[in-house]
């Protein structure tokens, strides 16, 4: 067949733009490629990272020391004035900051005395989030005197009556452990909100549980200090790192364990790991380490 110029012509032009368009699918499709390979790699890197966190982020506890073992079923009233009158609302076991304090029906800055019932304690702040000065009471009733006379610092950090109307928080003890804690070797900084602990008991035949966050519960390094060396609690934000101890208020607000009893304890991390432990009460006097028996 004989082929004339303008049809050479016409087939070179068509064969240009099939490779023209092959070399544009082929830079599509490298881009998608190259793209997918990226996806991957950071999944990857989130799916290993988060892995990490899952083993290494993981609080560890040293010891578990009783510094209460009252009923579970104590209550304690609070009062407006110092003779036991005027306004009054009553507290079961567990611990209220101030949205709860005020919830529970007290008022905020105006309380001057309680009754705190047999085999029961009480602690009481200044501060809305168990801050400032406290005064820790036993069983029986407590006029402003014996609030100022128990108070730390002393007299509120003032002189006489200094305690009076400043109440802001309270936590009504009935079983109390001091958990001293560390972040495990190799973990990242942790903040102290995504910390939380949790225990289960057998309590009148049926299962119980007790669990909070490190923070409500109340915790601090073993000096008292926070992250920046005052005199105060964590507040959620603040991180953790491996190293210090630090200490955990712990009240059991449905458990109260008896001596033969072992008690289940989970110390939880907020995406990382969980530590298992077992609690074996053995001794009920205070300062007893629960965990190791000590």
């Amino acid at each position: 067949m004989t082929v004339i110029r303008g049809e050479r012509g016409s087939i070179g032009i068509g064969a240009m733009i099939v490779f023209i368009a092959l070399i544009l699918v082929a830079a599509v499709a490298s881009t998608i490629i190259i793209k997918t390979i990226e996806d991957l790699q950071q999944n990857g890197e989130t799916t290993s990272s988060g892995s990490r966190n899952l083993i290494s982020d993981r609080v560890l506890i040293e010891g578990a020391y009783l510094t209460y073992n009252g009923a579970a079923d104590c209550e304690a009233t609070l009062y407006k004035h110092s003779d036991f009158t005027g306004w009054s609302t009553t507290f079961t076991v567990g611990d209220y900051e101030n949205a709860e304090f005020l919830a529970a029906g007290a008022q905020d800055n105006d309380a001057s005395s309680i009754k705190v019932d047999s085999g029961c304690q009480i602690i009481m702040y200044d501060g809305e989030d168990f801050s400032g000065w406290s005064a820790r009471l036993g069983e029986g009733d407590h006029t402003l005197a014996d609030i100022n006379a128990n108070a730390l610092p002393v007299n509120c950090g003032g002189g006489p009556n200094n305690c009076n109307d400043q109440i802001s928080s309270i936590k009504v003890l009935g079983f109390e452990v001091e958990f001293h804690m560390k972040l495990a070797s190799g973990s990242d900084e942790i903040s102290a909100g995504s910390i939380s602990w949790s225990i289960s008991c057998d309590s009148g035949g049926s299962a119980a549980t007790d669990s909070e966050n490190i923070v409500f519960s109340g915790s601090s390094f073993l000096d008292d200090t926070n992250t920046e060396g005052i005199e105060n609690n964590f507040v959620s934000g603040e991180m953790l790192g491996v190293g210090p101890r630090f200490k955990v208020e712990a009240t059991f607000k449905n458990c109260s364990p008896q001596p033969g009893d072992n008690i289940p304890l989970m110390v939880h991390v907020l995406d990382g790991a969980t530590s298992y432990y077992t609690l074996p009460i053995r001794d009920l006097s205070l300062g007893t380490d629960i965990l190791f028996r000590t």
